[in-house]
């Protein structure tokens, strides 16, 4: 007999599926996902799983994001953990930036030791038509299916458990962890049903499906295409852009970049970052999502480095990183913290006292959610309430820059499945017993969705 736990399903981040199924008497266990709560989630402790009274055979993670890897290193170090391979290096990355700060280097450098051991960490390999599927727990068949989502290298899992109760001995799972359609891989995703989940006239009986969107049902949600031309539009008319984005979040780095392109067209602008992490993960982009579509291919990227001097033989004298950028136009990625004045007012200076080629007053863009930067939220009554995911740092930050006369430009997309989306997955999965919301504030929204009988199948959280 299997069984199915969804461990704080009814919050966006930090919920866990653990798949349980009994092999020659012994009880085998999955766990999928094990992250840290959102910051504003009313989860202020995460739970801790039973590790010695309920042993799992291994941890597969959907993707790279904090609230569903935040908390590998509580896993015990026997358990394997299995991930995609670009998303592994993308944790490495992050690891390897953070094991230089002072403060808490030594945790990042022991989840750095982790990520990198080859005998615990097990990597899904692409075989040219498909991802090799997982065989070796008892009592578990696992295929990860590549999915879009703001998260590069994003798996949903279908998984075949033994139990006697369902036809042919096996109970056929479909995980759809973090996923979306508007994406430039999201077309994808119903023919990937129709095609492998289903295939052989194979059924589903279990569907875990994320809803994250549905407290957002109204919500318009653009495509990453439609933002990209929106944001060429805008480059075309502000030469001079700051963009805060997601350093993981890599359809929508690409979608700027090519923005950029599109505008100084038909020359080339080059991408400036903060620090030299970001660097690394671009290149890590560039050489293996990359690889698949030119895109996600990042050229000409440099650290800012104002002062910086730089030569060339096209040159009649040495120029500054500073200068360059105001001659050719420029897009910087910066974080939204005020270390990072001291990379907006040059720029800034020089517009207002007209002693240099700018003749525009620079740009921000800022590409992550809104709930950050919201001094608060409304209740259904519409009075104000406290947002406790607001970050005001961030708040200040934009604030201070606005005050200098800097105009901030909202352009961003989420990373999860609309509403019709969901809708059109439960209906193309038309799983057979039960329908699990997951990674949802309103589980209880999903029996809004326009899906027909499949409504009697969903589970109550």
């Amino acid at each position: 007999m299997s069984d199915i736990r969804i461990i704080q399903g009814n919050q966006i981040g930090g919920c866990v599926t653990l798949i349980s199924t009994v092999v020659d008497g012994d009880v085998h266990r999955i766990l999928i996902d094990y992250g840290s709560s959102l910051p504003g989630s009313d989860t202020t402790e995460d739970f801790e799983y039973p590790w010695e009274s309920e042993p799992v055979d291994a941890v597969f993670f959907t993707h790279y994001h904090g609230d569903h890897v935040g908390r590998l290193m509580d896993i015990p170090s026997n358990i394997p953990l299995y991930m995609g391979d670009t998303a592994r290096q993308v944790m490495i990355n992050i690891q390897a930036a953070l094991a230089n700060v002072q403060e808490e280097g030594e945790i990042h450098r022991q989840e750095l030791e982790v990520l990198q051991d080859n005998n615990r960490i097990h990597t899904f390999h692409f075989n040219g038509t498909y991802y090799d599927h997982v065989t070796d727990i008892p009592g578990f068949r696992i295929e990860p299916y590549s999915v879009d989502h703001s998260a590069y290298d994003a798996y949903m899992f279908l998984i075949e458990v033994d139990d006697s109760e369902y036809e042919n001995g096996k109970r056929v799972i479909l995980h759809t962890g973090d996923f979306r359609g508007h994406g430039r891989r999201g077309k994808a995703m119903l023919p990937i049903i129709k095609s492998y989940v289903h295939r052989n006239g194979r059924k589903v009986n279990t569907l875990i499906a994320e809803g994250t969107m549905m407290s957002r049902m109204n919500e318009e949600v653009k495509t990453e295409t439609a933002m990209m031309y929106e944001a060429a539009e805008y480059l075309k008319e502000h030469k001079y852009a700051f963009l805060i984005c997601s350093s993981t979040n890599l359809d929508s780095l690409a979608s700027f970049y090519q923005a950029a392109q599109i505008a100084a067209s038909p020359f080339r602008r080059y991408l400036y970052t903060y620090n030299e992490y970001y660097r690394v993960q671009l290149r890590t982009f560039s050489d293996t999502a990359g690889r698949f579509s030119e895109v996600y291919q990042f050229e000409n990227v440099h650290r800012l480095d104002l002062d910086k001097e730089l030569k060339s033989d096209k040159w009649k004298k040495t120029l500054t990183q500073k200068a360059l950028m105001e001659k050719t136009g420029f897009l910087a990625i910066i974080k939204p913290e005020e270390w990072c004045e001291k990379f907006l007012d040059p720029f800034i200076d020089d517009y207002k006292s007209g002693n240099s080629e700018m003749n525009q007053m620079p740009v921000i863009i800022y590409s992550m959610w809104d709930g950050y930067i919201q001094e608060y939220l409304k209740d259904e009554n519409g009075n104000r309430i406290d947002n406790k995911a607001k970050n005001q740092e961030w708040i200040d930050f934009l604030k201070k820059q606005e005050a200098k006369g800097v105009e901030v430009k909202h352009l961003h997309t989420s990373g999860h499945a609309s509403p019709q989306m969901l809708a059109d997955v439960i209906k193309a999965v038309a799983p057979t017993d039960e329908i699990y919301p997951m990674h949802t504030e309103h589980p209880e929204m999903f029996k809004e969705l326009d899906i027909g009988e499949f409504v009697t199948k969903i589970i109550e959280l």
